[in-house]
């Protein structure tokens, strides 16, 4: 018997470290409706996505310890979860580091201080099947 509770929510993986950031779009994505598990670091995310395949995976690359960048390269490996969307929100603006990125099967690169609460969730939205 399966005691994980059902829920007809989509659910996502949000990686990032900055407590206020995490505090304010992550209740503006439970009010939106999506079940949220939230990590602060690499390793607690690669060890999340051995327990639950999320629908989406929002990702900082600047984490301490295994960064945005090591997690996306596992997920390349993975038949499974190189499926799953990934949308990168970031500090990091390097045409250098968003195209690595992209290359990786990213999504969306969205830079935290150009990008709105509203755009955010609207990128999730999209992303989020």
């Amino acid at each position: 018997m399966d005691d994980k509770p059902k829920s007809d929510k989509k659910l996502i993986l949000w990686v990032e470290d900055d407590l206020m950031i995490s505090t304010i779009l992550g209740n503006k994505l439970i009010a939106a409706g999506y079940d949220l598990i939230h990590v602060s670091t690499g390793e607690e995310a690669m060890y999340q996505l051995k327990q639950v395949t999320p629908q989406l995976i929002v990702l900082d690359i600047l984490l301490p310890g295994m960064n945005g960048i090591e997690i996306l390269k596992n997920l390349q490996k993975d038949n499974i979860m190189n499926k799953v969307p990934v949308i990168i929100l970031s500090n990091v603006s390097k045409e250098s580091e968003i195209k690595s990125a992209k290359d990786m099967g990213v999504k969306k690169f969205m830079v935290k201080p150009s990008s709105s609460l509203e755009e955010i969730v609207a990128a999730v939205k999209t992303y989020c099947k």
